[in-house]
């Protein structure tokens, strides 16, 4: 089946993971023509609104994501309508501030959320839940070694392969070659690590991936993605906080 991965990004707003500004980003997916695009920061939002209105300049389409994680256990969280980014936000209060483990954060039944995960242990617990509807396999195309760890899984839980759908995503990490040492420094000092431990397959520098052949059924392109997602900004008219002031 011929497909288009969706292309997900960080931006500088990762601290030690994006070295990419916003405006970078969204150019760069102008330069490639890409329909649509996915900012996927850190456990948080503070991008959105840059990402969102830049996007939209540029004629590309938004989709509004975090990227959230526990100790090895990683998955990519997109808000699909207003509902959906108002629990995407309390998901990220709940895993940061009251420190939620990810598993009771994340509702696989909110249909408001993509949730695209790769991870064996999440995946092997969701599937036994009887409304999944929000979860999707997320083979990341990009990176051969995580791939591979995916198919291997997959074959030894063969349920797994009929029960989630898959998006296949592609990680914008590295625009060109000359961008690679950066990356690889401030990957390499995030972790404690020395540059000569950093393996080639971490910093794959962005190509147009035509889609490898997967055996998941049914597999939703980058198009569709898109056409499920449908939350935008309301600029038109101001929120405050509310604050009930006490009687003296």
């Amino acid at each position: 089946m011929r497909y288009l991965p969706l292309v997900v990004c960080k931006s500088h707003y990762s601290f030690m993971k994006g070295i990419h500004s916003i405006p970078e980003l969204v150019e760069f997916a102008v330069q490639h023509n890409l329909e649509s695009l996915c900012l996927a920061d850190e456990e948080g939002l503070y991008g959105a609104v840059e990402f969102f209105t830049s996007c939209q300049e540029a004629g590309i389409k938004p989709l509004i994501g975090v990227e959230l994680a526990e100790s090895s256990h990683v998955v990519i969280v997109i808000a699909r309508n207003e509902e959906g980014y108002k629990n995407l936000s309390k998901i990220i209060t709940d895993v940061q501030v009251n420190k939620v483990k990810l598993m009771n954060a994340l509702k696989p039944e909110d249909n408001n959320l993509l949730i695209l995960c790769n991870d064996s242990f999440l995946l092997s617990q969701w599937k036994k839940n009887e409304n999944i509807g929000s979860v999707y396999l997320a083979p990341i195309v990009s990176d051969a070694k995580a791939l591979q760890s995916l198919l291997i899984f997959i074959s030894r839980w063969t349920d797994i392969l009929h029960r989630f759908p898959a998006i296949p995503i592609v990680k914008l990490n590295v625009f060109s070659k000359n961008e690679l040492i950066l990356y690889k420094l401030i990957r390499t000092i995030a972790q404690h690590r020395t540059l000569e431990s950093f393996q080639s397959e971490e910093a794959i520098v962005f190509t147009d991936f035509s889609g490898p052949y997967l055996p998941f059924k049914p597999i939703v392109s980058s198009e569709e993605v898109a056409k499920m997602c449908s939350f935008e900004f309301d600029f038109s008219q101001y929120f405050f906080p509310h604050f009930v002031i006490p009687e003296t």
